[in-house]
């Protein structure tokens, strides 16, 4: 199974580019550009019959095609991007060579009627769109001095906009005078190769895909992922008898945001780092991915409603990284990021406490600095989660390549990978990704109208993964990213060749091997005071709390209220722990 997209059926006069149907590439002209990520260079296609343009301050079409009305565009066509100034626009000559978008490009770029001007140039395994903007990231190697530093800073035209970017030591974002992508390009290539220099990059303007599809069943049916009779599945009963999460464990979502109100999702109050919200929400309709891919982690169990996640107590914290794009108020199945708005999220989430994270999304063009703050993160403490991805290749999709990430491939109920899934040298583990049953976001916006959707995708075996590292560090939070990675790896259910392959990596996670795994003493559930033995005083101290009640030892069900269901819990557990 492949992608699976909206299909656009549009009236003519929309842009060429929401015509395409999303399953089909863009059209790649290879070119002479390159760019550099890790040191590494790399080639630059493009689509040559489109551009990208930034007007300072201006959030409005109408008012950018009067500005552009006599350069050669397609003004019927133009629309904003989530990025606030840019716009996409089509050429009136569709047929354009490379030469004429760099002439094109060069015109345009010198007229006072915008402030710089990138071609579509398309980068990943998925060719997809990668825009230069005029603002770049430059990262020092801890050797160079100071006053090298300072002398190498006044060399480039522009201005500091941050000197640590999300809090990054020796990372600085600037702001250049250049006007448009290829003199950009020259000076960060430049750059990029002097002594001193980690890396440079321009802050580009990226598009990549949310490793998931859209719903083909509205019905409820088991949740196989989790138990069912051919016991291909997670155990995740067993697991829950250790222990079901701490709601002190985070799991940081990286996403086009997370429905704050759900009601069956456990989660804490998110992030918005795009600059069209104040929280972790979606923005628009078009906007749910990053819902359903929480809910794996952490949809909340025995509350008569929806799905469960394999970490049910443990809690989800929406990292909208993201905004969906939408051309023509029609949803293309993309999703658009800015480097920087993705560097601060991943610091935010270790900022937070996240513990665990996932990326549930690929194909796009890589990035130094966001391999950077996934690695300096991961130093720090964070296991990062990230989906291998949908064409059934044998290349893992970025960033779940990174080696600061764990790439995950889907399963099918049958235990065997499921025929979308990538898989391939660099993969980790496998987990349940095909019929999977979650959270949609709430009423008409999402993939369904309903509060439940069935999906497809290694977006959803990746946040299962997520969630049994989740479970993990609930029995033992001392655990490091390494350690954990041990854990999940040496307690998976083996498939395919005996012991590691590039097919299922070290096989099909199982949430209770590998909490079972570890030397710790299991918790006593309704035992509140740690004395081993539940009693009168743990009945005394449910009825003090009773009520709403956050983090609470109470809480035995983790759902932010001591209740009747806590009681009855407390109730199975009475006398001595076992």
């Amino acid at each position: 199974m492949a992608f699976h997209h909206f299909s656009l059926i549009v009236p003519l006069a929309v842009s060429a580019i929401a015509q395409a149907d999303v399953q089909s590439s863009w059209t790649v002209t290879q070119t002479d550009f390159t760019r550099f990520v890790d040191g590494i260079e790399m080639p630059l296609g493009m689509d040559t019959s489109r551009m990208a343009c930034f007007q300072d301050g201006v959030v409005s079409p109408a008012v950018a095609r009067r500005a552009l009305e006599d350069h050669g565009l397609d003004l019927d066509t133009l629309v904003p991007s989530s990025s606030e100034g840019w716009m996409y626009v089509d050429a009136l000559n569709p047929n354009r060579t490379v030469k004429e978008v760099v002439d094109s490009v060069a015109s345009l770029s010198a007229s006072p009627d915008v402030d710089f001007v990138s071609p579509i140039f398309l980068a990943g395994s998925k060719s997809l769109p990668w825009i230069v903007t005029r603002d770049i990231i430059l990262s020092f190697e801890n050797t160079l001095d100071e006053q090298s530093r300072d002398q190498l800073l006044k060399t480039i035209p522009g201005s500091i906009i941050e000197s640590d970017l999300a809090g990054m030591t020796g990372v600085v974002l600037i702001e250049t005078d250049l006007s448009n992508a290829f003199e950009v390009l020259d000076l960060v290539n430049a750059l990029d190769q002097m002594p001193g220099v980690k890396f440079a990059q321009t802050d580009a303007l990226w598009w990549t895909l949310p490793l998931g599809g859209v719903p083909n069943d509205p019905l409820w049916p088991q949740l196989w992922g989790l138990e069912q009779s051919n016991d291909m599945d997670m155990d995740a009963l067993g697991a829950w008898d250790i222990t079901s999460g701490d709601p002190n464990v985070l799991v940081a979502i990286f996403d086009d945001g997370l429905d704050q109100d759900h009601p069956d999702v456990n989660q804490i109050p998110g992030f918005n780092f795009t600059g069209n919200g104040s929280t972790g929400d979606h923005v628009t309709e078009c906007d749910a991915h990053g819902t359903c891919v929480a809910s794996c982690v952490s949809a909340v169990v025995n509350n008569g409603t929806g799905a469960v996640g394999i970490a049910p107590t443990s809690r989800s914290i929406g990292m909208k990284i993201f905004n969906s794009v939408s051309f023509f108020g029609f949803c293309l199945g993309f999703l658009e990021s800015q480097d920087s708005w993705t560097v601060n999220g991943i610091n935010q989430a270790a900022d937070s406490g996240a513990q665990v994270t996932n990326s549930s999304w690929g194909g796009g063009g890589a990035s130094s600095v966001i391999n950077a703050a996934f690695s300096s993160t991961r130093a720090a403490g964070v296991l990062h989660v990230g989906a291998a991805g949908n064409d059934g290749s044998t290349t893992i999709s970025w960033p779940a390549s990174s080696t600061s990430l764990i790439a995950v491939a889907a399963l099918a109920s049958s235990g065997n990978r499921a025929s979308f899934s990538t898989h391939g040298q660099g993969l980790f583990c496998s987990a349940p990704g095909e019929g999977i049953w979650c959270a949609d976001a709430v009423g008409s916006p999402g993939f369904g109208t309903g509060d439940t959707v069935q999906i497809d995708g290694t977006s959803f075996a990746a946040p299962y993964v997520a969630g049994v590292a989740a479970l993990v560090l609930s029995v033992d939070p001392s655990l490091t990213p390494d350690e954990i990675e041990d854990v999940l790896a040496t307690t998976c259910m083996d498939r395919g060749a005996s012991g590691y392959d590039t097919e299922y990596g070290w096989g099909f996670v199982n949430a209770q091997a590998a909490v079972e795994s570890l030397d710790v003493e299991t918790p006593c559930a309704g035992d509140t005071n740690g004395d081993a033995v539940v009693d009168v005083t743990d009945v005394l101290n449910v009825i003090s709390d009773y009520g709403p009640c956050n983090s609470c030892p109470t809480d035995f069900d983790g759902d932010n209220l001591v209740g009747v269901n806590d009681i009855l819990i407390l109730l199975d557990a009475f006398g001595p722990c076992p």
